[in-house]
């Protein structure tokens, strides 16, 4: 029987047809997750050989280059794609970009479109931009003044506004009314994102880019510290996955030296071990994550934003305050050495004659000890040295 059991994905390949409408929830950042989620889509349509892909868009927006790169699938993969926004949903900044870029567009009641001006503002991307939406908005048959005014005056429209200005075809409250105005028909395929999908969703996020790098960094501190390798291995791990996520080789050189000194110094709180330099690197690459934010024209900062820096900067003094506890441990002489327990005072517990041995209570614990006197047991001694693990007690004197 086991030669006759199926992968559940090979069964729905089955049973698609040509009829068969895609359906894609992109309620993500436009990042490269997103652009690799649509290549599935797009990968899958091939296979079963649908020409329809609708995208349930909800975003505040995403980067610039995430963005070309799903606006070019869109348009030279040879699918019809729609885009619906579904009731009280964003099509913000990268996003109404995606929607101008569809065959077909529609909204829910609630829902706002627009407020596509980079931020902060430049006036020659936000030239560029605004070219590039007017372009997409004629091509997609809309109303391409409109589509400008989301980037030149910062506009955003409701569902009905962008109806009556024609930015979108539809108003619909539900996926099914929106596909039936459109008059699409056919069993519809909901795409799951696969592992890797998932995990760039993940990673390509700047808020857990970002705090991948600083718990990395973290855990390697803390690594070299106390050697383990297992930690350093993870935070190198953590730091490289950081690194891929925020697409260090497209960003702003600026953000990635303020990230890189920010790094540095809290690597110097090894040499200081008092935890300001851990906490002063953390508030350095906060610092960083905002000039990411900046050179990231189409992508806003959120409260989860300033969440993961507070958590950053609360571990970092977590972890300098760590640091300082081993550095203080490391000068202190261990309290098991044999050595500190000269001059401590002892017990005879088995008698010791002159140059034998015997044994002596010291710190609640047993020794060998041996002495150049004759001990009876019960008498009160102290530990005048060292023999190797044998202690070399004399009598206390009264």
């Amino acid at each position: 029987m086991k030669g006759c059991v199926i992968p559940l994905l090979l069964v729905i390949l089955l049973l698609a047809t040509s009829e068969t409408i895609i359906v894609v929830d992109l309620s993500y950042p436009i990042t490269e997750g997103a652009v690799s989620l649509l290549e599935d889509a797009v990968n899958l349509a091939g296979q079963i050989g649908s020409k329809k892909v609708v995208v349930i868009l909800n975003t505040n927006g995403g980067t610039l280059s995430a963005t070309e790169k799903i606006v070019d699938l869109m348009k030279k993969s040879g699918i019809s794609f729609a885009v619906y926004v579904p009731p009280g949903g964003r099509a913000f900044s990268a996003g109404s970009i995606v929607l101008l870029a569809s065959r077909v567009a529609g909204m829910g009641s609630g829902a706002v479109v627009g407020a596509a001006q980079p931020r902060p503002y430049d006036e020659k991307v936000a030239k560029a931009v605004a070219g590039w939406i007017s372009s997409l908005a004629e091509s997609s048959g809309r109303n391409k003044t409109a589509a400008r005014g989301f980037v030149e005056n910062n506009v955003a429209l409701s569902a009905d506004e962008a109806l009556n200005y024609h930015i979108i075809e539809v108003k619909a409250d539900s996926l099914d009314q929106f596909l039936d105005k459109i008059g699409w028909s056919g069993s519809l395929l909901y795409l799951n994102p696969g592992p890797r999908t998932s995990l760039l969703l993940l990673i390509t996020n700047p808020d857990n880019a970002w705090f991948l790098i600083m718990v990395g960094v973290i855990l390697i501190l803390i690594g070299l510290a106390h050697p383990t390798y297992i930690m350093e291995s993870a935070g190198s791990v953590l730091v490289l996955l950081g690194f891929l996520g925020m697409d260090l080789i497209g960003a702003d050189l600026a953000a990635i030296m303020v990230i890189a000194i920010g790094s540095a110094t809290m690597f110097l709180e090894l040499k200081t071990g008092h935890g300001i330099l851990a906490i002063l690197g953390a508030i350095i690459s906060s610092i960083g994550l905002i000039l990411v934010y900046q050179s990231l024209p189409f992508l806003p900062m959120t409260v989860w934003s300033g969440t993961l820096v507070l958590i950053l900067i609360f571990s970092s003094s977590l972890a300098g305050f760590y640091l300082y506890k081993i550095r203080s441990a490391m000068k202190r002489i261990p309290v098991h050495s044999i050595e500190s327990l000269i001059g401590k005072e002892g017990i005879v517990k088995k008698k010791i004659k002159p140059g034998g041995e015997g044994v002596v209570l010291v710190e609640s614990e047993l020794w060998t000890a041996t002495s150049d006197e004759e001990l009876e047991e019960g008498e009160k001694v102290v530990v005048l040295g060292v023999s190797g693990l044998k202690l070399v007690v004399g009598r206390r004197e009264r």
